[in-house]
């Protein structure tokens, strides 16, 4: 099922055209599943025009403990708050300054 794939670079290079593209980004939008990962630095976000329960506090909530997690548990799925945390964790672990753009 597309809307099971969370992150379009694990779809095969032979697979990989804009129909595929479109289709999972449109089967995950149907299912209020908003985010989608091109990789772990990288994020497609749709905009649902209504609220989506992926944006309450509960589920932002959920990103800060997985990021205080040390063990590495189990990762919730593709998420604004996911790739921020990511950022973040990058920064204070380099130092180097990180940037996230938004188009």
């Amino acid at each position: 099922k597309l809307d099971s794939v969370t992150d379009l670079s694990s779809l095969p290079f032979q697979s990989l055209n804009d129909d595929t593209v479109v289709s999972v980004l449109r089967e995950r939008f149907m299912t209020d599943n908003i985010y989608t990962a091109l990789s772990s630095s990288a994020l497609v976000a749709l905009n649902p025009h209504k609220y989506v329960q992926s944006n309450s506090d509960a589920v932002c909530k959920r990103y800060a403990d997985e990021y205080r997690d040390v063990d590495g548990g189990l990762r919730s799925g593709p998420h604004v708050f996911q790739l921020a945390g990511n950022a973040y964790y990058h920064m204070r672990r380099t130092g180097q300054d990180q940037c996230i753009g938004f188009t």
